[in-house]
Formats: structure tokens, C-alpha cells, sequence
């Protein structure tokens, strides 16, 4: 094959091909979604089957154990994609997402069902580290953004799903059946995974810079764009099997505050906490059971609405504006709401109706304000700022604080609002989204239209800092349109 002279119909059919390869990974962000999300409504049911309606703290360990076992699936993820190849490591965590989510379905007995969910965390953890970065080193820079955050777009599309299989199924409390369902997307994951391309950028750091390039040409390169990326990730490739003290070496440690941080951020700010507890939160707040499941069918609708917004702002505005923007909303809507909610587990005055109204729609708002800005960029940024040496083993670090932290806020959330009061949670979340605000203005940089060689370059040059985030666009003006 010839790709140093590609015709214009190959290159228009390549850039098709690059979206059809995004949209197949990120079916793991559906899954992703989807598997922690349906807890939601499931709870609803499972804890009177399973005698934990009285138990808040058994609750919260039911739908935490994913999250826990996400920890470990995202810190063995990376450095596994290091060795077997970013699609061979997708295809292991598809067929985890089938096998668990059947036996979450199939179990008799509490302690089955928390070590199911336990191991379809492995899953989720380990997708949240490997498909935004098979995703970002497929794409080319212009359309890394848009094509990076489609996993933050299916996992609000999974979100929104598994809120409405709950709305459909509560009649029924068939808890089990919305668990199990989840099989199919795994499914036809593994399958579309089949038929995927390797990450051209793993195949140079394996010595197989033919089969790259000729990759890089499907995905809608030219053939002397194909060659010049294939030189350029040559040029900076560091070994493969680099060691974890690489990753904290002085000129990488920029890219490691900034990933950590707004992965950290991302988690503590609340967003998937609540997600997991929506109709549980909503009935602690006085609404009837079947309105709190219907208020969870809106936030996924609003969750996925905002997230394709900031989806095209993400390459508009830039990563670091679109959060800047947004977090100033969340920390004002959450804000209301303490005001509004009890302050004390037993506090007994009742919300009038229009109180309830303006709660439900500052949740709603705090969904597009965060879910929006901070939520879009998170896998996309710990998947491009980091150099390609230690790219896995930053993304599964990223990925493990993340899940760290997910885990602890979902573990604590629903059982301190239940033991201290629900407004007391809310105004914590409130201050904590307004110190991710401080973190992203002073430490994250701009990488809106750079390419990952380029951020890399800056990472070597000394200059990946928020101080350079206002020059760091100018690459956009040497893209082409298409």
C-alpha cells in the first residue's frame, strides 16, 4: 500500500471511519453508565427483597462495591494496555461488562449481588481508563475534542438509559431485569470491538511503524500526514515499559497535578454520587417514590443535553474556559438548595410545593452546569495531557484517584445526608465546587487543537502551565477545515 499518495475519497471515508471507531469504543461508556446508574431505581426494590430498607449504611455498600472494584480495574487497566495493545485490553473489559452484569442479575443473596457488582467494577473502572485514550490516539488533533468526550457522552446516554428501564420496570420492582439488560450493549461492545483498529501510537512503541501509518491512513489521513505523525510520535516515543518513577520525573509532574487534580475534582464535586442516589435523595426530600424515579428520568435528559452542548463548546471555548464557565453555576444552584433542604436528619417542618419546584430545579441545574463543563472534559484531558511513554500508566494513575474518590463520596454520601441532614450535604458540595474552580484557573492548561506531540513538546519545554493557557490555541490556525 502507498500512503504517501491517498485519494481525496479515501481521506473523506477514513474521517467517516474515525467517527464509526470513537462511537464503537465508546459503547463502553454506555455500559459504564448504564451499570452504575441503574442502581438508582434498582435500590428502590433490591433493599426490601433484601431487608436493607432500614439500612442506609448497607445501601451505600450495595452501590459503592462497583466503585470499588473500578479502583482496581482502572490501576491494573493501563499499564495491561502497555503490554497486550489498547483494543485487546477493550476487548477483556467488554466480556467482563457481559459476565458481571449476568451475575448481578442472577443473584440469591446480598452478599452475591455486592461481589458481582464488585467485579463489574473491574469493568467500568478499567473502560474509564482505556477508551478515552484508544479514542484520543486514534483521532487527529481537530477532532480529538469532539470524538474524545463521545465516552462522556454515552455514559450520560447509559445514564439517561438506565433511569428510563427503571422508570419503565418500577411498576413491576423488577430489579433484577434492570440489572440484567445490560448484557446486551456488552455484547455487541465485544463485537464491535472485533473489527476495530489498534491504536497506531501502541503500534510505534512496538516497532510496527508500517501497520501505524497505514492505520493513521484509514482514520482519514493523508499518506504525508500519516508518515510525518508516525516520525513525530517516533521522535518522542520513550520506552514502552517505562517504570512508574518515570511518570514523576520534574518535567511530567505539570501534566500529574493537572490530571489528578481535575480527576479528583471531577468526583468530589458530587456529580456521580448523586447520579447513583437521585431517587433516593429525591424521596429523602420529600418526594413521593414514583415522582423521584420521573425526576431521575429528567436528569439523564438534561445530563446528556448539556453534555452534547459542552461537547461543541469543548472545541469553541476550550477545555479550561468551558470549566470556568460552568463550576461558578453549580456552586450557586447547589448553594439554593442547602438553603432549602434540612440541615438535621430529624428536622420535621415540611417543603411547600413551590420549595420542592425550586429544588428539583436547581438539581437539574446543577447537572448542566457541572455535568456541562467539568464532567466533558475530564476523560479527554487525563487521556491527551500526558507524554506517550507514560501515557497508560498516567491515565491508570488518573483513573485510580477518580475511583478512589467516587467510591468515598458514594460510600458517604447517601449515609451522611441520612444521618446529618440532606441541606448539610448540598452545601459541602457547594464549597467543594467552588474550590475545583480555584484548582482549574490555576493549574490546568489550555490543549484545545494541539496535537499530543505538541503537548508533550511544552511538558519538555517547561511551558505546561495555566500561565500559557491564552497562546495555546494557536495551532488552530495551521488546521484544516475539513
Amino acid at each position: 500500500m502507498n500512503t504517501l499518495s491517498t485519494p481525496p475519497t479515501a481521506v473523506a471515508h477514513g474521517r467517516r471511519y474515525s467517527y464509526l471507531v470513537a462511537i464503537g469504543a465508546s459503547i463502553g461508556g454506555l455500559l459504564y453508565g448504564y451499570d452504575t446508574g441503574i442502581i438508582a431505581s434498582a435500590l428502590l426494590f433490591l433493599r426490601e427483597d433484601f431487608a436493607i430498607a432500614d439500612n442506609a449504611f448497607m445501601q451505600s455498600v450495595v452501590t459503592s462495591a462497583t466503585l470499588l472494584g473500578a479502583i482496581f480495574g482502572a490501576l491494573l487497566t493501563g499499564p495491561l494496555s502497555d503490554r497486550l495493545g489498547r483494543r485487546r485490553t477493550v476487548i477483556v473489559i467488554s466480556i467482563l461488562f457481559a459476565l458481571f452484569a449476568l451475575g448481578c442479575a442472577l443473584a440469591t443473596s446480598l452478599n452475591m449481588l455486592i461481589v458481582m457488582r464488585f467485579l463489574l467494577g473491574l469493568g467500568v473502572g478499567g473502560s474509564s481508563q482505556i477508551v478515552p485514550m484508544y479514542i484520543a490516539e486514534l483521532a487527529p488533533a481537530h477532532r480529538r475534542g469532539a470524538q474524545g468526550v463521545l465516552f462522556q457522552m454515552m455514559i450520560c446516554v447509559g445514564t439517561l438509559l438506565a433511569y428510563a428501564v427503571g422508570y419503565l420496570l418500577g411498576p413491576s420492582g423488577a430489579w433484577e431485569w434492570m440489572l440484567g439488560l445490560a448484557v446486551i450493549p456488552a455484547v455487541i461492545f465485544i463485537v464491535m470491538m472485533l473489527y476495530l483498529p489498534e491504536s497506531p501510537r501502541w503500534l510505534v512503541g512496538k516497532q510496527q511503524a508500517k501497520r501505524a501509518e497505514e492505520i493513521l491512513v484509514r482514520v482519514g489521513r493523508t499518506g504525508h500526514e500519516a508518515a510525518q505523525e508516525v516520525k513525530e510520535i517516533g521522535r518522542l516515543h520513550q520506552d514502552q515499559q517505562s517504570s512508574w518513577r518515570e511518570l514523576f520525573q520534574p518535567w511530567v509532574r505539570p501534566a500529574l497535578v493537572a490530571g489528578l487534580g481535575i480527576a479528583i475534582f471531577s468526583q468530589a464535586t458530587g456529580i456521580s454520587a448523586i447520579i447513583y442516589y437521585a431517587p433516593s435523595l429525591l424521596v429523602m426530600a420529600q418526594f413521593g417514590k414514583s415522582v423521584a424515579i420521573l425526576g431521575s428520568v429528567g436528569i439523564g435528559v438534561v445530563l446528556t443535553v448539556f453534555t452534547l452542548l459542552g461537547i461543541w463548546l469543548l472545541d469553541v471555548l476550550g477545555r479550561r474556559r468551558l470549566m470556568l464557565i460552568g463550576l461558578p453555576g453549580a456552586v450557586v444552584v447547589l448553594a439554593v438548595m442547602s438553603m432549602l433542604l434540612p440541615w438535621s436528619a430529624h428536622a420535621q417542618e415540611l417543603l411547600s410545593d413551590g420549595h420542592k419546584i425550586i429544588v428539583l430545579a436547581c438539581l437539574l441545574g446543577y447537572f448542566a452546569f457541572n455535568g456541562g463543563s467539568l464532567s466533558v472534559v475530564t476523560w479527554l484531558y487525563c487521556a491527551e495531557i500526558f507524554p506517550l511513554g507514560v501515557r497508560g500508566k498516567g491515565t491508570a494513575l488518573c483513573s485510580f484517584a477518580l475511583w478512589v474518590v467516587n467510591f468515598l463520596v458514594t460510600l458517604l454520601l447517601y449515609f451522611t445526608a441520612d444521618a446529618l441532614g440532606i441541606g448539610l450535604v448540598f452545601g459541602a458540595l457547594a464549597a467543594v465546587n467552588a474550590l475545583a474552580w480555584v484548582f482549574v484557573w490555576r493549574y490546568a492548561p489550555e490543549t484545545r487543537g494541539r496535537t499530543l506531540e505538541d503537548i508533550e513538546q511544552s511538558l519538555l519545554n517547561g511551558q505546561f502551565n495555566a500561565r500559557n493557557a491564552a497562546s495555546s490555541g494557536v495551532l488552530l490556525n495551521k488546521i484544516n477545515s475539513d
